[in-house]
């Protein structure tokens, strides 16, 4: 127990130390999302790779690890190609926490829609963790998460 509560107390202080972000960087951290999503839904995996910093990571819903932007473009690229070929995605940032002033963890939702009929029966609605860095002015995603919640005892 004492281990649990010395835990506890020093994720508290951590959160109270943590430096205070502008609304302005929040904003920029949000963008990440709607950037994401815009360039998706045109279809444009150019668009999608530039929003990863050099060295970033991607876990897809499966489990499986694309280290490097041109592995997560070329992840992007196939299933974009193929299972949700012209479909549309829609990105609901519902949190931002900030690690240092230039380091976030941004928490989504997301759903596909007009997926192919006939796809695989692959998930359209799940939820994504981004670790993002600020390079310069702008915000880059250095590490993605995806997963699609289960429920509890299955």
């Amino acid at each position: 127990m004492r281990n649990w509560a010395a835990a506890l107390g020093v994720l508290v202080l951590a959160v109270a130390l943590a430096p205070a972000a502008s609304g302005e960087d929040e904003d920029g951290v949000k963008a990440i999302g709607t950037a994401w999503a815009e360039a998706w839904n045109a279809g444009d995996m150019d668009a999608v790779a530039a929003l990863y910093a050099e060295g970033a990571d991607y876990v897809n819903f499966f489990g499986d690890t694309f280290a490097g932007v041109p592995a997560i473009k070329a992840a992007f690229a196939e299933i974009n190609s193929d299972a949700y070929k012209g479909s549309k995605i829609e990105i609901e940032t519902v949190a931002v926490s900030f690690i240092k002033e230039d380091v976030a963890i941004s928490d989504s939702n997301w759903k596909l829609t007009g997926v192919p009929d006939g796809a695989p029966p692959l998930p359209t609605a799940g939820q994504s963790t981004v670790v993002v860095v600020k390079q310069g002015e702008a915000w880059r995603i250095a590490a993605h998460r995806a997963r699609v919640p289960q429920p509890i005892g299955e």
